[in-house]
């Protein structure tokens, strides 16, 4: 029995190493057409996820993936674009009311409290949760095609 468990044990830290490769690897395993164009100092540079001015738009995307929002402008007579990465930060919530009513299911369809002899009724509620709220990761800026610049949020 240890040794069926052990066995088991390691096929399945075996898959789970196995399937852990880095987002940009998919990526470039998804799309060998668009790693192919690059030069071999992006391909190393799109392979760890990193970014250098002048890189095009194809790489940017095999390193950092598909930007949740594109923001167009033109400054100039010269267009430029933006992409934005968004991210999602758990913030803690806390409520505390006071109630006239609510609706619960086995009320509403025998229309009383089987004990209490009502279903709805006024009252004081609490309770916490976690929201995650969305904000801007990193942005990428662009001009004609090319990487001007980009930023994260730490």
């Amino acid at each position: 029995m240890k040794k069926t468990f052990l066995a088991f044990l390691a096929v399945c830290l075996g898959l789970f190493f196995t399937s852990c490769a880095s987002l940009p690897e998919q990526r470039i395993n998804r799309n060998p057409e668009l790693y192919a164009k690059l030069s071999s100092n992006d391909k190393s540079l799109v392979a760890q996820g990193r970014l250098r001015k002048g890189m095009s738009q194809d790489a940017v995307f095999l390193a950092w993936g598909r930007p949740d929002r594109v923001r167009s402008s033109s400054r100039n007579g010269k267009g430029s674009e933006s992409w934005a990465y968004v991210d999602h930060a758990p913030v803690r919530s806390y409520n505390f009311g006071y109630s006239f009513g609510g609706y619960h299911p086995f009320y509403s369809r025998y229309g009383c409290h089987p004990r209490f002899g009502y279903g709805y009724g006024p009252g004081w509620n609490y309770g916490s949760g976690i929201n995650f709220v969305p904000y801007i990761w990193r942005t990428v800026d662009f001009r004609n095609g090319r990487v001007t610049g980009w930023s994260r949020t730490r």
